[in-house]
This record gives structure tokens, sequence and C-alpha cells, in this order.
């Protein structure tokens, strides 16, 4: 008797009469997505396919192909060729799509056709998550995050990398000059290469330095080259590290953190992306006002001016600017603006007065207006402790009004800005993690955005699931 159980003959017929149903549980998480899939009415939304001709096969419809991608993001599937792969042995997959096999190529043209209307089906299920009472419309919390281009070391060339090639060839170069000297006079020991090897490879070597040459200078009239992805940059990571990125914004709400708005820059700071980020969210959540939390690298009074017109309530902190006095006691956040005497009162109480502005002064510096006072200055005690030149100055940049009111406002508010990283952490690390996503396999901005769309689509699809049942996702349809 055998002391385990067996399957038997793989080749022996059964009885068991299944249908791919039967094959999936009733709670199975992939028959909520196609609830939710249906919900959202994607033949509304104008999906493009793949044009055949009259006598050629009929193309995928857009509802499957969308579900497919859903699905595989879903499970941290991105590559075409591995959802081409799951369709030939997933049950799941077999069930969602009616065991419809599309080829790798019609799977990566849907995503590379569909851009906007990828955009506007997460806007829309945003709205659907709106009717379950998901989010709370009032408070977003954004950040950003670096992800790595398709763009390898080696296709990344910059004038400071260039010129160390250069000298490291021109130096290689020398080294064969003096075998090839070599070769010419009478030594006991002659060199491992012959004559004509080095030749060939000085040749070799100043054909490499004409091209390093050339791309030197074309890198100092149009900039940075980027080979393979040209919209990615250089951008400072975790740790203290570099890697060629792109800087992927989000906007997630405070009730139940779903991601709201997603963008893509090529910009590596956050300074000018807070009223970008902002006003998408505003928009996909059609509101007319909205409270937005950001963290220092967002710190920008012009952003704040922004925000002021479209009627979005910014809660920045400030980056902390006092290494530029000579303590900490006596850094600008110490210094009391007063709106009566338009000036700045010091902490011993002497008033900084707007100063002379130079006529000449350069474009970049309008709108710049510096605050001081020479004489108390030149008699105050704390003068050492204060500033290190003859006397302090304390410099105001355009818009620094909407800069003071979001310090005052931030600091009466600093319990709702620790929501912040409650609220934006959760989907960095769910999507990096859960969902392996921490590169690109596309490249250019356009398809990047579309690709961080579909992986924060899924995220939110996932955040729904679990906090309502199958029966509310199903309703009204």
């Amino acid at each position: 008797m055998e002391r385990y159980k067996k399957f038997g003959d793989r080749q022996q017929l059964t009885m068991d009469f299944m249908c791919l149903d039967d094959m999936i549980s009733f709670n199975a998480e992939v028959r909520s997505l196609e609830i939710i899939v249906d919900k959202m009415d994607i033949r509304s939304i104008d999906f493009i396919y793949s044009a055949t001709k009259a006598t050629g096969r009929m193309p995928y419809d857009p509802v499957d192909m969308f579900k497919l991608y859903v699905y595989s993001y879903y499970n941290g599937i991105r590559s075409s060729r591995k959802i081409e792969r799951e369709c030939c042995r997933n049950i799941e997959l077999m069930w969602l799509i009616g065991n419809l096999r599309p080829d790798f190529k019609t799977i990566a043209d849907f995503r590379k056709n569909n851009k906007e209307p990828i955009k506007a089906a997460f806007q829309r299920f945003s709205m659907i998550c709106c009717e379950l009472g998901l989010i709370g419309k009032e408070i977003v919390a954004v950040d950003g995050s670096k992800f790595r281009a398709s763009n390898g070391r080696l296709s990344y060339h910059s004038e400071k990398k260039l010129n160390e090639k250069i000298k490291h060839h021109t130096k290689v170069a020398e080294q064969y000059m003096n075998l090839l000297d070599a070769c010419d006079k009478e030594e006991t020991e002659p060199p491992k290469l012959s004559k004509e090897q080095i030749v060939e490879k000085i040749a070799k070597i100043n054909k490499r330095l004409g091209e390093l040459t050339a791309l030197r200078e074309e890198v100092r009239q149009s900039g940075t080259i980027y080979d393979t992805d040209p919209d990615s940059r250089m951008m400072k990571t975790n740790n203290h590290g570099v890697d060629i990125c792109h800087n992927v914004q989000i906007a997630v709400d405070d009730k139940s953190h779903l991601v709201v708005a997603v963008d893509v820059t090529s910009q590596a700071v956050d300074k000018e992306q807070l009223y970008n980020i902002a006003s998408q969210a505003k928009d996909n959540l059609q509101v007319d006002e909205m409270t937005v939390i950001a963290d220092k690298g967002y710190y920008s009074a012009k952003q704040f001016a922004k925000c002021a017109e479209d009627s979005i309530t910014p809660i920045v902190t400030n980056a902390n600017h006092s290494f530029h006095a000579g303590s900490a006691d006596y850094a600008k956040e110490n210094f009391v603006f007063d709106e009566g005497q338009n000036g700045y009162i010091c902490p011993l109480g002497a008033l900084l007065l707007p100063t002379k502005q130079r006529t000449n002064r350069s474009d970049k510096w309008k709108g710049y207006v510096n605050y001081a006072n020479p004489a108390a200055c030149r008699s105050c005690p704390q003068k050492e402790r204060c500033t290190s030149g003859k006397y302090r100055t304390i410099q105001d940049k355009p818009f620094e009004q909407y800069a003071r009111e979001v310090d005052k406002r931030t600091k009466e508010n600093l319990e709702m800005y620790r929501k912040r990283k409650q609220l934006v952490e959760h989907p960095w690390g769910t999507i990096k993690r859960a969902f392996g996503f921490s590169y690109f396999l596309t490249r250019g901005t356009e398809n990047v955005r579309t690709e961080s769309l579909l992986h924060f689509l899924a995220y939110n699809m996932k955040r729904a699931i679990n906090s309502v049942e199958m029966k509310e996702l199903g309703c009204g349809i």
C-alpha cells in the first residue's frame, strides 16, 4: 500500500465536469476586480485598440485588455512578456478575460496607445471611491519619490564623465606609444605584443578619442545626454546615493489613504511641484477648495501664491536656515515682521527697515527686498552672535507675504501637519515592497506617467477591496 497520496495518471480522462467559474473561489479578489471594472464603464472612455484589415482577425475588446492590465499590476506583473505567459497558465486570468491569449506586442501597444484613457480611468475610479465614501475631499498630503529610469549609467554622458574617459584613453595611448618605441629598439626582452598589434590598438584608441571628443562638444552645447531615456535625470536617492531616475509625485487623501493624483517630472527637487500636484488632486476630486500638507522640500513662496489664487490652503513646514546666522537664536525665523511699520523686529527689539535698492539689479533679483538697521547693529552687544558682516540683513523673496501666512498656519496646525508622514509613506511602502515597483520599464515622461498611474490604480483598488464588501462594490450595476 502506498504511504503517500497520489494523483494518478496524468493522461487518464476524468468525469469531473468543471468550468472556469468553478475553479475560482467565491471570495477571490479577481471577482472584485471584475465588478470594479464593470462599474467603471470602460467603453465610454474611448480606449484605442489595434486596427485590423477587413480580412484580418477581430481586435481584442478594450475592456478585456484593461482587465488584463489591472489584474497584472494588481499582482505585481508588469512585463508584457510575463503578462502574455500568465494568460496561458493563470486560471484566474483565464476566467477574467474569457481565456483570451493576446501576444506581448498587443499587450504592450495597448498601454502605449492609451495614455489619456488610462488617466481618465484612474480619475473615474477616484469618483467611484467618492461614491463609496472612501475619500474625504478635504485634506491631501503630497510627496515625491525617485524611481530608477530605464537608462543605464553607460548611456549617460556628462562633461565631467567624458573628461575622465578622455584622460584615461589618452594615458593608455601614451603607454602603447612607449611600447611601440620599445619595439623599434634592440632590447633583450621585446614587448609581449607585436608591432602590428600595438599599431592596431593605438588606431582603435585614437578612433575612440575622436568619438569622445565629438560627444563632449555636443554635451557642452546641449547639456548632459541620456541616450536611452532622454527625459530621465541623474538624481540623489536614499542613503546619499545617486541614480538616473524620474521623480514621481502623488497626492493622498487623508480618509482612507487613497491616491487621488499622480504625476511624473524630470525635476530632481520638489520645490516647484506643490501647486502642480495639488491642483491635479483638486480637479480630480471636483472640489472648490482643498487643504494640502507637504514637507519642507515643497517650501516655495511662489507656489504658495499660486495655491492661494486657486483656493488651495497649503500647510508646509519651513526649512531650518539658522546656519545663515551666527547662532540659532538669531535665525530669520526669530525676526518678527511688523506690517504697520513695514519692517522686521529683531530679538533685541531693533527695527530693520527696507534698504534702498540698486537700480541696475538683474532680473534674477527683481522683487527681492532687503531689511537692515546698520546703526542698531553697530552698537548691538550680540552682533557677533547675529552676523559675521558689518550689519545684519534680512532678505524677503517675492511673494514673501504668502510664506509668512503659511508659516503661521503651520504653527497653528502642527497636529494636522504630523499626519503627512502617516498618509504618504504608506502608499510608497506598499507600491515598492508589496507591488515590486521600484524602477520603470518604459521610457519617456508620458510613458512612465502611464506606468505610474496603473500602479497606483491597482493600489487604490486593493485599498477599496479591503475597505468595503463586494456587495457595496457592485451596488448600482
